[in-house]
Formats: structure tokens, C-alpha cells, sequence
């Protein structure tokens, strides 16, 4: 205050001083507008030294918290109340004092009984913070949706040979496009364009050959430039080496090559064919010979499928048929390829097989939701919708091959009887795919194991990581993390399926201990995945907010609050002011 009469005094001395010379002047021409610009002169000269305020009338509803999240914009703030909050710690540099910090949300909400209604802004809240509104109105005013990889998913857990996927959406905000690659060990894996000013799926693949774990790179580029980078954590699973035994009616192209990629995929082959009515051409692939002439339950007790076709089904003694079924149902896997509809084998016409139309081709064939190659003329019957069959193999609505139980074991019928054409037209993956996932759904079930997984597409350190876990026996499991004991919740369906939570500081590789068993997961920074986890915020509070929609009969408050008025204008006007003294008093000088 004291500072404020000094300023004002000396201004009005400067003000006296400078009216005297004017006054004095002799040229009284420009006197009454010399003093005018003289008296601005002053005055702006001490209001620059002078904080000014201004008061500005709000409305508010008093019942109302606003909250800032990450992501708001900036240039709202000017129009909203000047009681604003915020619980994120780090957008404390860039509120520099225009919002409050709320450490606890539940305790202001618990402390101030008179919020009937929140409206947030940005990004949304972490899910922990969101969860304690659930009572509560939530009014939401979204940013814009993030550029960058906004969804994403992938098999993070493979067996050796099979495909990774990686499928998600990227927003591409730029008016450009870009390039997205999945690069690891050294090279590109596979690629997608993203279009300017577009929201587009992408699904890159590409099949694995390393063992163990592994850091992938999901990189968007536009031209030279890195625009974002995430990471792709992937375990490679030596494959188990399955011991198939293949039986065929007579040799041909559809064994051949199935024996060549068995044997290029380091599975444990014993093929015979028969050639006459008691002699057989034998063969082993990866395994030492055994006595293949005579089939018994014992031989087919070491081995994990059994590959047969209609005709040689057929042709075995009723002993033969008695083992096979008996080891079917002690757990051995079955692949009948169906031959024709017309059979007297009890276990073939439960399979309703049906007689189709022949067609010029295959366009529509398709497993697990992903469509193969087309393929020439096959399939002359199909095999019937029965409820205890799950289809695997479609032609268009269709059935081509199905799966069924019988007893322990699995049994899988094919009518498609020349796969090896997918191979002959280089469509070598689809060939795998096909006679992979038959093997898979037919084949011995193993021990079971532990199965770990985290909840979430990206945990990150310092948060929360919730896990599931299988277990091969309901008993409790012991699980050690940092030589510290997590206690186990055991799920109300599943007598060997338990939830636990845990949390992790650091990035990276991280191991659990269940039962002695080491096993892996990863824990993202807080720099990996943050235009998804935006996205994922969004759709859960726009969500949240329509199940939560506030009412407009809450009272509003008159809010008086003052701002500082900004000295630029006040120094603009000294400059004009001064301007004019000084440019009169050249042209003075002139004349």
C-alpha cells in the first residue's frame, strides 16, 4: 500500500512538472493535446506499476465439482468457475495455481456432502477414482480422441512355428499417411499403411521361430520421422512334439505331402499304407520303429493321434476296431477322413455325413473365423449340424470338419480329402493352418499345467497388476513375488482358477513363483501405450456417463472473482502517448 502512495506521488509531480513546460512553451498550437498525451503518459506510466484488477461475475452450481484430467484443453479454462480441481499430480506444472490438488477423491467426496454432481474434462479418471463415483451423477466433456494406436491386441504366449497376430486400430490424426510396422530381431516383420485423417484396423503377422521371450516394436513412421513406438512382449513355448500314427487304404499325394510337412515340423510320424489285403509299406519319421502290422490298445497308449482314413477304417479286423475305439476313449486323438456318405460303420454314420452339390470351386472356406485359399473342386457331401459337434472347418455355412468327444479322447472327421492342393499353389501357410488346428483339436490331452495371465491389454508400473491363474488342482497355490507371499482369491465357478493382485515399480521382465514354477510377465513404463489407455479412458467414462446422467434442478451460486488486467495495455497506450509528444516536438523543431 505504502509502495503504491509512492508511485502515485511521484506521478503527480512528473504530471505538474511536465503541464508547467507545456504551458510555458511558447508554440501553444498543439497545448491542449501535448497536455492530453502528457496526462496519458503519466497515468499509464503509473498504473504499469500499479497492479489493476478487474471482477468478473460466474455462475456455478454449487453442487457441482469440476475436475481437470489429462488431455483437457487449456482454453476452456477462461470459461469455466474459477473453483476447479484435479487429482492428477502431474498436470500440476501446467495449472500453475489455477486449480486445486484433491489428494483423496473419496475423502472430498465423503467431506463435502453438498456434491451432487461431477463434471470431469479430458481423458477421464484411472478406473480407481472413476469406481468411487459410481453413485454419483458424472457430467463428461471429452477431448479429442488421441492420435496414435487407440486398440490393440495380440497372442502374447506361443508354441514354436505358430503365427503371432498383432490386430488393433490406429487414429491417425495427421494429414498424412503413415507406415506401421512390427519390427524385431533385427528386421521388419510385416507391415500396414494408415490413411491421413483416418480411424483404421491393422492385423500384422508373422510366424515365430525363437524360443523364449522377446521385445517387438509396433513403430508408426511418415516418411522419416518416429512417430510413436510401443513395445510387444511375446513368450515363445518350445513345441510339444507330438507322436502321430497314420494309416492309409492305399499311398498318395494327400500322404506324401502330409508326411514331408510332419517331418519339416519335427513331429514324431509312424506312416503305413496299405499296398494288398496283408502286406503294408511302412515308414518312421523322427522316432525309432516299432511293430506297426498288428494294432492293440498298448501300442496306441504311447501315442498322441491316430490319422486314418474311411476305406482303411474299415477294412481293419473287429479287433483292430475295438482297440481303436478303446483308445479313443482312454484319451487318444482320432482323424477319420470321410470318404463317402454311404457307410455301414456305426461310428461313421453317427457323423451324418450327408451328399452335397459339386462345385467348380471353394471360395468360401474358411477356419476360426479366418478365410483360406481357394481351392479346386472337393467336398462332394458335408457332414451334418449335430449338438454335440463343434464345427472347425466351414465352407460358407456349411460344415467341412468337426469335432466331437468320445469318452477321454477327441474326435475329428474331414471331408476335404485333398488339402495338399494348398501346397502344390504355394499357399504353405493355409496348408499349415489347416492340418495344425485339426491336430490340435484331436489330439491327447496333456497334463495340465499353470496357466498365468495379467488382466489388462498394458499394465504399467506403479499400478495395480491383476492376474488370473489356472492350476492343475484346486489346492491353494503358493505364490512368491520379490520373496514376499500374495495371498490367493479362489474363483466362486472354478475350483482351480484363483485371483491375485500385485504391484510392481519397476518396467520391464518380472517373475512370479507358483509352486516352485518360475514364470514370466511384463510391466510397461508409463511412456508405453498412453494414446490407448486415453482411448480406453474415454470409452469408459462416456459409458459411465450415460448410466449416470445428472439433472439441471441443482441451484446455481453467483461467483465474484478478480483477475489482474494485463500492463501490455497499459504500455501500449505510454507508447502512443509518448509517440505523439515526441513526434510533435520534431515537427516544432522544424518549423
Amino acid at each position: 500500500m505504502e509502495f503504491n502512495l509512492y508511485v502515485l506521488a511521484a506521478c503527480f509531480l512528473l504530471l505538474c512538472l511536465l503541464a508547467y513546460q507545456e504551458v510555458k512553451r511558447a508554440n501553444k498550437h498543439w497545448l491542449i493535446a501535448r497536455l492530453t498525451a502528457t496526462l496519458l503518459a503519466v497515468v499509464t506510466l503509473a498504473l504499469m506499476a500499479i497492479p489493476i484488477t478487474a471482477n468478473y461475475e460466474s455462475r456455478q452450481h454449487n453442487s457441482t465439482l469440476i475436475l481437470l484430467t489429462p488431455g483437457f484443453n487449456a482454453d476452456s479454462l477462461d470459461h469455466l468457475p474459477q473453483k476447479r480441481y484435479f487429482t492428477d499430480e502431474t498436470l500440476a506444472p501446467l495449472l500453475k495455481g489455477k486449480a486445486n490438488f484433491i489428494p483423496d477423491l473419496a475423502y472430498h467426496l465423503a467431506a463435502t456432502p453438498a456434491i451432487k454432481k461431477v463434471s470431469v474434462y479430458g481423458y477421464g479418471l484411472p478406473d480407481e477414482e472413476l469406481k468411487k463415483l459410481e453413485n454419483i451423477p458424472l457430467e463428461f466433456h471429452p477431448a479429442e480422441k488421441p492420435s496414435g494406436i487407440i486398440a490393440c491386441h495380440w497372442n502374447d504366449q506361443l508354441h514354436e512355428g505358430e503365427t503371432l497376430t498383432v490386430q488393433g486400430q490406429y487414429h491417425n490424426s495427421s494429414p498424412k499417411a503413415l507406415n506401421l510396422k512390427l519390427m524385431g530381431f533385427g528386421q521388419t516383420l510385416d507391415s500396414a499403411q494408415i490413411t491421413a485423417k483416418a480411424t483404421a484396423k491393422f492385423s500384422l503377422q508373422h510366424p515365430l521361430r525363437q524360443k523364449g521371450r522377446a521385445l517387438l516394436k509396433l513403430v508408426a513412421l511418415q516418411g522419416k520421422d518416429t512417430l510413436n513406438q510401443e513395445l510387444i512382449p511375446i513368450q515363445t513355448i518350445a513345441k510339444t512334439s507330438l507322436k502321430i500314427t497314420i494309416l492309409g487304404s492305399s499311398p498318395g499325394f494327400e500322404y506324401n505331402f502330409l508326411k514331408r510337412w510332419l517331418y519339416e515340423n519335427r513331429y514324431q510320424v509312424a506312416l503305413r499304407n496299405r499296398i494288398s489285403k496283408a502286406q503294408y509299406s511302412i515308414e518312421f519319421l523322427n522316432r525309432t520303429s516299432f511293430e506297426l502290422n498288428r494294432l492293440s490298445t498298448q501300442l496306441f497308449q504311447k501315442e498322441d493321434v491316430l490319422l486314418i482314413d474311411q476305406q482303411e477304417f474299415e477294412n481293419l479286423s473287429t479287433p483292430e476296431k475295438q482297440a481303436v475305439k478303446q483308445a479313443v476313449g482312454q484319451g487318444l486323438g482320432l482323424i477319420l477322413l470321410a470318404q463317402q456318405p454311404n457307410s455301414t460303420e456305426p461310428w461313421i454314420k453317427s457323423l451324418n455325413l450327408a451328399a452335397g452339390k459339386k462345385q467348380e470351386k471353394i471360395n468360401q472356406l474358411s477356419l476360426q473365423q479366418t478365410k483360406l485359399a481357394t481351392l479346386p473342386e472337393q467336398v462332394p457331401f458335408l457332414i451334418g449340424n449335430i449338438a454335440d459337434q463343434q464345427a472347425l472347418v466351414l465352407d460358407g455355412a456349411s460344415i467341412v470338419a468337426v469335432q466331437r468327444l468320445y469318452g477321454k479322447g477327441n474326435i475329428v472327421a474331414t471331408t476335404l480329402p485333398q488339402s495338399y492342393q494348398w501346397s502344390l499353389a504355394g499357399h504353405q501357410h493355409d496348408y499349415a493352418l489347416y492340418w495344425t488346428t485339426l491336430l490340435e483339436a484331436a489330439a491327447r490331452a496333456k497334463n495340465p499345467t499353470y496357466l498365468l495371465q495379467a488382466l489388462g491389454n498394458a499394465p504399467g508400473a506403479g499400478n495395480r497388476l491383476n492376474f488370473t491363474l489356472a492350476t492343475p488342482a484346486p489346492t491353494v497355490p503358493l505364490i512368491n513375488h520379490h520373496q514376499q507371499s500374495l495371498s490367493s482369491k479362489q474363483n466362486m465357478l472354478f475350483d482351480n482358477r484363483w485371483q491375485f493382485h500385485d504391484w510392481s515399480f519397476q518396467p520391464g521382465w518380472q517373475s512370479l513363483t507358483i509352486n516352485g514354477q518360475k514364470h514370466y510377465f511384463f510391466v510397461f513404463g508409463k511412456e508405453n501405450w498412453q494414446a490407448l489407455s486415453a482411448n480406453q479412458r474415454l470409452e469408459r467414462h462416456i459409458a459411465h456417463a450415460a448410466l449416470h446422467t445428472p439433472t439441471n434442478n441443482s441451484p446455481e451460486t453467483k461467483i465474484l472473482t478478480q483477475k489482474i488486467v494485463s500492463k501490455w495495455w497499459f504500455f501500449i497506450a505510454f507508447v502512443f502517448a509518448a509517440g505523439f509528444l515526441w513526434f510533435e516536438n520534431r515537427l516544432y523543431n522544424k518549423n
